[in-house]
């Protein structure tokens, strides 16, 4: 793969760089993140979703999304903005009390509750820049990683981000991680990361990470989550009933599911 640019833009709250070999297909491409942010973000008060008036483009997306809930038994929730409310992890974290989930929880039961893209925006978002771009690219938005083409890649230590643990090459898909030690709070001696089970209504602890790869950045997005929430386990079940090429690490052992493609470990 010999590619001409790389270039980087400040999207969606975290730094998105494409690697192709067309600058202007890179900036259009760039262009496309922006206009998917200003569809979804429930960070600004402008966005179609936050507005409640959904494109044609919007429903279809949240119909697929919605989808997913069932397929993972609950594990992945696209409308868990009451709990991520609940538990403030948007901000310094908190421990609600029972009550206070159960209320969350019977919102989201209803189906009145408000998405939270958090757990496939830029999985979508990156699925649409690549529509931008001919031939092949590699595009990293946040870490997670869409390649048309072949790439080298790695995947990190969960307890040491700037450590690479796992090397392999991906092929014309995604790959997104979810780790619970990018993101945790305290609280009364307890840690807790910013991703909550559902299900429950818990918001997890620390457990390494879950890596998925998969032909689409959205599914891989949502994947990630679902398995974390999961956990090793059950997330290795259902990966393997389903086809999933999954990778979780925990307290430095690797676990692969089936179908997760030949990797070596980086000791």
């Amino acid at each position: 793969m010999i590619l001409a640019a790389v270039l980087a833009r400040f999207l969606m709250g975290t730094v998105c760089e494409v690697e192709a070999a067309n600058d202007r297909q890179i900036a259009a491409a760039f262009d496309e993140a922006a206009r998917v942010e200003r569809m979804i973000s429930t960070w600004r008060t402008d966005s179609e979703l936050a507005r409640g008036r959904y494109s044609p483009e919007l429903q279809a997306l949240l119909h697929d999304v919605d989808a997913w809930r069932d397929k993972t038994g609950g594990a992945f929730e696209p409308r868990i903005r009451p709990l991520i409310d609940a538990w403030k992890t948007r901000e310094n974290g908190a421990l609600p009390d029972a009550s206070v989930i159960a209320a969350a929880l019977n919102q989201i039961h209803s189906g009145n509750a408000p998405v939270e893209e958090g757990g496939f925006g830029k999985g979508y978002a990156l699925d649409r820049m690549l529509t931008k771009i001919d031939g092949d690219a590699v595009l990293n938005f946040g870490g997670q990683l869409l390649v048309r083409g072949s790439a080298p890649v790695t995947i990190a230590d969960p307890l040491q981000r700037d450590r690479p643990l796992i090397a392999l090459t991906i092929h014309d898909a995604s790959l997104s991680t979810s780790s619970g030690s990018e993101k945790s709070f305290v609280v009364h001696g307890r840690r807790f990361t910013h991703i909550i089970d559902p299900r429950t209504g818990e918001a997890l602890p620390p457990r390494g990470s879950v890596s998925v790869i998969a032909n689409t950045a959205t599914e891989a997005d949502i994947l990630s989550t679902a398995l974390y929430v999961m956990g090793r386990d059950d997330g290795l079940r259902w990966a393997d009933a389903h086809g999933v090429a999954a990778l979780f690490i925990e307290g430095g052992r690797v676990a692969a599911s089936k179908a997760f493609p030949h990797f070596e470990r980086i000791d």
